[in-house]
């Protein structure tokens, strides 16, 4: 147990931790606060059940006597921090804290678990080399040679780390697809001299071909290496360029073999930070363009982006790159890429539900589903809506085949529609949402509501026991409603706190089929879909559910932040940008949380803008 205290919920509490929108009082914390005013509150509390002797979970709460004992257990205080806030703990059956006392608790553990280390410095994040994912790839060889080559079919699939496909500790590159980068590169050559695009100058009676390939290598090996090539790096492909000639027939075809160089180069296939003198410093302006270009467009940094790294005044221009980046057409690339990771549709496109139970679902329907997302998250970008309208919106964007499945009228190709009906309207609601997180034959009580703690409150719940239930198993259950199912699932003790969570949250979608259909019965059965949540809000159905989430905005917006942050970054959210992320939202809510204030707030942001050095 004290290993799921420990390690199963690295980033539990991180959105409440998030949602205090001034950073705590320095005042709050430190050892005298802690052994006067904390350490009281916790025996008179938590001793009882978290002390010496035989401790639940095997957290012994009396071991900790200081600020630093603290600190160094981070991911067990989160955990107790979450609980204080959902009012977990102390259990209700045990005294209570005044509101006062509470907030004595948690505003120290949160001052704590905040404060720098102790040389005073802030961490930055360690991000390796970043292999260029398939999407990127594909993108970055459209915009450096104007070549559409995609990699799908021949490139094995990308690893997935921290819910993204753009991580870079688990973007290897294994022999296998070394070699179907260096075949690519021949197909990519070939085409990148048949369009000819790349040739910005050619011989004449001033300028020799060697000149002419010189120039057309200076300029590629710049966009391709995304920052100024150096004299022996273009000299090295001049080389290539002079076995060329001697071997091809035009000064164009001379020009394939240092352009297949360039497509296997490291320095085209990762993006490369080296490190700087000190543990911690600043990216380059180049560097900052393309951890820009590639966060919200998945390419490398257009002709301006490159110009204003250049010139050194990116970072002056910052606020105005970034909208005009995000009002680009290639900023569909966040809805495609970052939303569907995000909200775990993707996994749609590998699942095969009952075609007994859901005869009307087919690839043409589920196409429909995803569109949806991408149009819908796409429109908060375009229109800067406040990120809050992601979780309940009036509107959404369907075909005729969708609109049949949520019993709308006609409305032939995909367009926006205004929705009168509120069990529609958000990401919570969507089919391809509620289809994602169902099983291929039924609904998912467990899989919705974990789906909803991780997605919408940056919560993670503990891993299932090994010996846990499986309703599989349950010879009654055909007789009946999967909530009466699950009822007498987590009558198992050890299944219990787990499902307190999720359940109540999967209750409350259970008027939606697997495929995301309204229905009324599971099966012949009336369906109840009232719930009460561990803080002791009670619901009844999608539509009060739905306010209640959309009411807690500081989780969600605190949520929302870390996965922006996970896939901008390209590595994992740790404690140590508990403060950014703070400081972002409080920033982004100052400016009604609109889209583009979140992303604005965290391109500025000082794990954005700076970066450690890797370990030696």
């Amino acid at each position: 147990m004290a290993t799921r205290i420990a390690a199963a919920l690295i980033l539990l509490a991180s959105s409440f931790a998030f949602s205090r929108q001034d950073p705590p009082k320095a005042q709050v914390g430190g050892d005298e606060a802690f052994k006067s005013k904390v350490q009281p509150l916790l025996q008179k509390y938590c001793y009882t059940c978290h002390g010496a002797t035989k401790p639940e979970g095997e957290f012994n709460i009396t071991k900790f006597t200081s600020e630093k004992s603290v600190q160094e257990a981070r991911a067990a205080w989160k955990e107790v921090l979450t609980k204080l806030h959902t009012r977990e703990m102390p259990p209700k059956e045990k005294p209570q804290p005044t509101p006062a006392e509470r907030a004595t608790i948690t505003d120290w553990i949160e001052a704590t678990l905040d404060k720098l280390d102790e040389s005073g410095k802030r961490q930055a994040g360690r991000v390796p080399p970043r292999r260029l994912n398939r999407t990127e790839y594909r993108n970055t060889v459209r915009d450096l040679l104007g070549v559409d080559f995609n990699p799908n079919a021949d490139f094995p699939a990308d690893d997935i780390g921290y819910g993204f496909d753009n991580i870079g500790d688990v973007l290897s590159l294994p022999p296998l697809l070394m070699e179907k980068y260096v075949t690519a590169s021949k197909k990519i050559a070939d085409l990148a001299i048949k369009e000819k695009l790349i040739f910005i100058t050619t011989p004449d009676k001033e300028k020799t071909k060697r000149d002419a390939a010189k120039t057309i290598l200076t300029k590629l090996a710049s966009r391709a290496y995304r920052r100024p090539v150096a004299g022996d790096e273009v000299d090295k492909l001049l080389k290539l360029y002079d076995v060329g000639e001697k071997n091809e027939a035009s000064f164009e075809a001379a020009l394939k073999l240092p352009i297949r160089a360039l497509l296997v180069s490291p320095h085209f296939l990762f993006r490369i930070e080296p490190d700087g003198a000190a543990e911690t410093n600043a990216v380059s302006e180049f560097e900052l363009a393309s951890r820009l270009s590639y966060f919200l467009w998945s390419t490398m940094p257009d002709d301006e982006l490159f110009e204003e790294a250049r010139k050194g005044t990116l970072r002056k221009n910052l606020d105005a790159q970034v909208l005009r980046l995000l009002k680009d057409p290639k900023s569909i690339e966040l809805a495609e890429n970052f939303a569907t990771q995000w909200l775990q549709v993707r996994r749609l496109e590998a699942m095969k539900f009952d075609p007994a139970k859901f005869p009307g679902y087919d690839p043409d329907l589920r196409d429909a589903m995803l569109k949806e997302v991408v149009l819908f998250f796409d429109s908060i970008v375009r229109d800067d809506r406040p990120i809050y309208d992601l979780v309940d919106a009036d509107y959404t964007f369907l075909n005729e085949r969708l609109a049949k499945h949520y019993g709308i009228d006609s409305v032939g190709d995909f367009k926006r529609v205004k929705l009168t009906d509120r069990r529609r309207g958000g990401v919570l609601t969507m089919a391809a949402v509620l289809a994602a997180t169902s099983d291929p034959n039924r609904t998912s009580i467990v899989k919705r509501g974990k789906w909803v703690l991780e997605s919408i409150l940056g919560i993670e719940p503990p891993p299932p026991i090994p010996d846990a239930a499986n309703l599989k198993e349950d010879k009654e259950g055909g007789a009946m409603t999967l909530r009466q199912r699950m009822e007498k699932h987590r009558a198992d003790p050890n299944c219990a706190g787990c499902h307190a969570k999720m359940d109540p949250i999967g209750f409350g979608f259970e008027n939606y089929d697997a495929t995301g259909a309204w229905r009324e019965k599971d099966g012949d059965i009336a369906l109840d879909t009232a719930a009460t949540l561990p803080d002791g809000k009670s619901f009844k159905g999608p539509i009060e559910l739905k306010d209640i989430l959309k009411a807690r905005k500081a989780e969600f917006l605190g949520c929302f932040i870390e996965k922006l942050l996970t896939y901008g970054l390209g590595r994992g959210v740790e404690y140590f940008d508990g403060v950014a992320v703070k400081e972002i939202a409080a920033a982004a809510t100052k400016l009604d949380a609109k889209f583009s204030a979140v992303i604005i707030e965290i391109v500025k942001s000082y794990p954005f803008q700076n970066r450690q050095r890797m370990k030696k």
